[in-house]
């Protein structure tokens, strides 16, 4: 009888054992889950935040076109510093896209006042439309020389949105389905401190890619 007792007692410490493991296995697995739900929505967070520059897709295109077509570059917001210099690359397929040039957004810079009362205007941008063609990436540049008198600023941002217009042309080997990736390969919106740049390559800056796709 005493042996029986003996017996039961080491089978309830064993049962109370693995109970205790699969409790501590649970609360390591509901930590990690609770962790990385965590980390997804600081991501998620940081990324609504974060300013971002968008190429839109427009409208799928008709090979049997002949007109320049317009490429929207959109800017959803801008931080509280002055950005002096801004530049980005656009890879794009230059054997079936031609590079026409630049027009203007409606996105404001700085500037003089005028006789009407108001400051801001708009940006000139430099681009070399040849260069671009020839090596199939646009590098556009703004620069302001003053440092911060012709800059880029949050207010000037209003709720305007459209930074510049990529202006194409289709080359007449373009085909119906086919599809021409736009990349944004590097952006950066520069102020005089680089610790506060916001920039693509070190995720203060967040790019999306667009295309142009073809139809008959």
């Amino acid at each position: 009888m005493i042996i029986n007792n003996e017996n039961q007692e080491q089978e309830k410490k064993k049962l109370t054992k693995k109970q205790k493991i699969i409790i501590a296995v649970t609360a390591i697995i509901l930590l990690i889950i609770i962790l990385l739900l965590i980390l997804l929505l600081t991501k998620k967070t940081k990324s609504s935040d974060t300013p971002t520059l968008t190429i839109v897709t427009p409208s799928k295109q008709s090979i049997s076109a002949h007109e320049e077509f317009s490429v929207d570059i959109l800017l959803s917001s801008l931080g509280e510093e002055i950005y002096p210099a801004v530049s980005t690359s656009i890879v794009f397929d230059s054997s079936h896209l031609e590079f026409i040039g630049i027009s203007e957004g409606d996105i404001m810079i700085l500037g003089d006042e005028r006789a009407d009362g108001n400051s801001n205007q708009l940006p000139e941008w430099s681009v070399n439309i040849e260069r671009s063609n020839k090596i199939g990436q646009i590098n556009v540049m703004y620069l302001d020389m003053t440092g911060g008198k012709y800059a880029f600023t949050k207010e000037c941002m209003e709720d305007n949105h459209i930074l510049m217009r990529l202006n194409f042309k289709l080359r007449g080997n373009a085909k119906a389905g086919d599809i021409y990736n736009l990349e944004i390969k590097d952006a950066v919106f520069a102020t005089t401190d680089e610790s506060k740049n916001l920039a693509s390559i070190n995720d203060t800056l967040i790019t999306n890619n667009g295309k142009v796709v073809m139809t008959q």
